[in-house]
């Protein structure tokens, strides 16, 4: 699927973990979802680099819920219109770091409780794996993560 762009807007929320939402457009949202569940897109504000997130049905439409960190990199501001650009994220938000990849090539006990996860699970460790900012810490990151599922279950 090509690259829908749009304009939209910041808009507040009053809840407990979610503060900031944007709204996509319902014609542009149905293009993306079948079934259930939050399809996931790779997003781009502004021309900025894409980042991976999920389209969520929220109160009767679609949205991509905006962090504090995404809001400041991007100098949002609620009510001031921006260009939003969305596709579909073709690895559904499991786009392997280099990293990661490396340690489950080398290690197939690794590989066999990796791919026992759920996505949802998996997308958590490939989150937190891509947020150490240099290559040794990635590293060490995705070392620590395999070790440990090794312990925890039967994979060999």
């Amino acid at each position: 699927m090509k690259t829908i762009c749009f304009n939209a807007v910041l808009e507040p929320l009053d809840e407990k973990m979610v503060h900031h939402l944007i709204v996509v457009p319902e014609e542009i949202a149905v293009q993306f979802t079948e079934g259930k569940g939050a399809p996931r897109i790779l997003c781009s504000i502004e021309g900025s680099a894409e980042f991976p997130c999920a389209l969520n049905p929220r109160h009767g439409r679609h949205v991509i819920i905006a962090s504090k960190q995404l809001i400041k990199k991007n100098k949002l501001a609620i009510d001031i219109p921006f260009n939003v650009s969305i596709r579909v994220d073709p690895h559904n938000g499991l786009g392997l770091p280099e990293e990661l990849s490396e340690v489950l090539d080398q290690d197939p006990v690794a590989l066999r409780a990796y791919d026992a996860l759920n996505d949802g699970h998996k997308r958590g460790l490939i989150y937190y794996i891509n947020q150490a900012k240099s290559i040794d810490s990635r590293i060490k990151r995705s070392l620590e993560i395999m070790e440990k599922m090794k312990e925890r279950g039967n994979w060999s």
